[in-house]
């Protein structure tokens, strides 16, 4: 089954290539025009290496995002002299570290 994302990604590129094709043709290049064809022809190839890529560029950036917010907690812990906060803080950063294990496992099914 395809996703919507999916289909609206395919539509996207498709409309793309075929300007390209369209202005090849209006130039009289034949010979792009071609060549054109031979990748529309294997479009679901292109698309799908396209969302993966979108995919795991998302990925990443959460990724990022989590390290970001850790490195704020653990200054956060390295300044407080409160044990209930300090706790807290702790706490917060095992969900992270949790959260971040989960991204990483994503990010390297993408890349397999």
């Amino acid at each position: 089954m395809i996703s919507s994302a999916m289909k609206a990604a395919t539509a996207l590129w498709v409309n793309d290539y075929l300007d390209l094709y369209n202005y090849a043709g209006r130039i009289g290049d034949t010979a792009w025009q071609q060549e054109i064809m031979d990748i529309l022809k294997q479009k679901d190839a292109y698309v799908l290496e396209a969302v993966r890529t979108r995919k795991l560029e998302d990925l990443w950036t959460t990724f990022d995002s989590i390290n970001r917010k850790m490195l704020e907690l653990y200054r956060e812990l390295r300044e407080t002299n409160d044990s209930w906060a300090a706790k807290r803080l702790r706490e917060q950063v095992m969900e992270l570290k949790t959260e971040r294990i989960t991204v990483s496992r994503k990010i390297k099914a993408e890349q397999a």
